[in-house]
């Protein structure tokens, strides 16, 4: 079962960044849905569209039918997206960064997944997607190991590559899957506006992470 799009964006405010402890009060991020941690992919139709989204290459090679499933997880999660952003802004005023996964290029489980959801997401409109954030080394995905990699560390191999040297748009949307502390958020906007300081930068998220909070106000990511 896949999780229904609301109605409209939840946004990141007073009441919940301090759930997610990376994130400053400044920070502009939104979110679709919500993801429970510490359950099983079957909990909600949120845990499973995500475990679905996660299946690694190596997995797929060994059972090719699982494709079928990541595949409805990254067209669903693309149609999310799209439901939320308006064209004419999207085209005219955002550069859209996917957060690359936790295997760099080279390895055997390097997954575009969130390239891909973009991509689809923003099918047949003039948009500005750049996969310049890259790791230098793999390291043990976050939500498969309680060792994780500090910021500073994962900082050190983090990098912004943009070889054309072509300018962004004026409001840069740093997109993942999951926000649990916003450790990569924050990589992506200090990498992102060391280089290009004009820029407004935005997080948007598949889902957010939660551990039995209780529900919040939302709101719309305005004018997406």
């Amino acid at each position: 079962m896949l999780p229904p799009i609301p109605e409209k964006l939840w946004k990141i405010d007073e009441s919940t960044v301090g759930q997610h402890f990376s994130l400053r009060d400044g920070d502009q991020c939104y979110y679709i849905w919500e993801y429970t941690a510490g359950k099983r992919y079957d909990f909600s139709p949120t845990n499973q569209l995500i475990s679905n989204l996660k299946i690694k290459p190596s997995q797929i090679a060994k059972s090719p039918n699982r494709n079928y499933y990541k595949e409805q997880a990254i067209n669903h999660a693309a149609a999310g997206l799209r439901h939320f952003l308006r064209r004419d802004y999207a085209e005219q005023r955002m550069t859209f960064v996917p957060v690359p996964g936790s295997k760099a290029a080279g390895d055997p489980d390097h997954d575009e997944r969130l390239l891909q959801v973009l991509q689809r997401a923003l099918q047949g409109w003039s948009a500005d997607i750049r996969p310049m954030l890259e790791l230098t080394q793999s390291t043990p995905a976050d939500h498969e190991s309680a060792d994780r990699l500090s910021y500073e560390e994962l900082l050190a191999i983090s990098r912004l590559n943009n070889p054309s040297g072509q300018l962004l748009r004026p409001i840069v949307v740093v997109v993942d899957d999951v926000l649990n502390s916003g450790k990569h958020f924050k990589i992506a906007q200090e990498l992102i506006t060391a280089q290009f300081a004009n820029v407004e930068i935005r997080g948007l998220f598949l889902a957010r992470c939660i551990r039995d909070d209780p529900i919040r106000d939302f709101d719309v990511l305005d004018p997406m």
